[in-house]
């Protein structure tokens, strides 16, 4: 099977990655697809991956009209404008988030990447080659999630694991045709949570409360799902063209 190593680096509604962005190759095809999700990891067939992900494409859109309904629901969710002041007296703090949708398998096609170094069979034969790869993934948000009272907001409502990282790395055997390149491209599977969050802090003195943070808006939080032996929920496909991917 596949044995894996990976790193993961998250800044706050942010990832890095190690992978090349740009998966286009014309002639691309996969030829084998291997599936993680909720820690059981299956081989699938070509077939069914395009399957999965043409479905996911849907839920995706139907998903976005979801969020659009709630936004308008909530007069376009405008922030307040915000009092950064901080004193030394008594804070209270009564931020919230009020989770409006939560869909536990979501394919993320916008986040798929290449995560190995293309592989070229330049002999007159057929042959088997190893292909490593590399794959990290984290949460993605639509706001950057820095605030202290934010994040505890979010984690009473979805739980302390909303902003963990999963990394791995691992190697698949593959015979390659000849004068073909092969190598691992990667479909993230997350958790979507939706909804409304309010930072709310009052600083209370002399039997008096003075709010100084007042904030709402929509928050569209992706989290990641840890699968197989630390490899990210998800699809990796094996693909395969006569041209080198960009």
């Amino acid at each position: 099977m596949m044995s894996l190593i990976v790193s993961i680096f998250v800044f706050p509604g942010m990832l890095s990655f190690a992978e090349s962005e740009d998966l286009k190759s014309n002639d691309s095809e996969v030829v084998r697809a291997i599936l993680v999700e909720d820690g059981v990891e299956k081989e699938i067939n070509p077939k069914e991956y395009d399957r999965i992900l043409e479905g996911s494409e849907e839920k995706l859109q139907q998903i976005e009209g979801f969020k659009e309904k709630e936004i308008a629901n909530n007069n376009g969710l405008i922030s307040a404008p915000e009092n950064n002041s901080v004193t030394p007296f008594a804070i209270i703090n009564q931020s919230r988030y009020v989770q409006a949708g939560l869909i536990s398998s979501v394919y993320r096609t916008d986040l798929k990447k290449r995560v190995s170094v293309p592989v070229y069979n330049g002999t007159t034969q057929k042959i088997t080659r190893t292909i490593s790869y590399s794959v990290s993934r984290g949460y993605t948000s639509n706001v950057s999630l820095s605030s202290s009272y934010a994040k505890s907001a979010v984690q009473a409502t979805v739980g302390a694991s909303w902003n963990k990282s999963y990394s791995s790395s691992d190697s698949i055997s593959q015979p390659i045709p000849l004068k073909i390149y092969s190598w691992v491209e990667y479909t993230p599977n997350m958790k979507s949570s939706y909804g409304t969050t309010y930072e709310e802090v009052w600083n209370y003195y002399a039997g008096s409360n003075v709010k100084i943070i007042d904030k709402k808006y929509f928050l569209d939080l992706y989290i990641a799902k840890k699968g197989n032996a630390g490899l990210p929920d998800g699809i990796y496909a094996v693909k395969e063209a006569s041209k080198a991917p960009k």
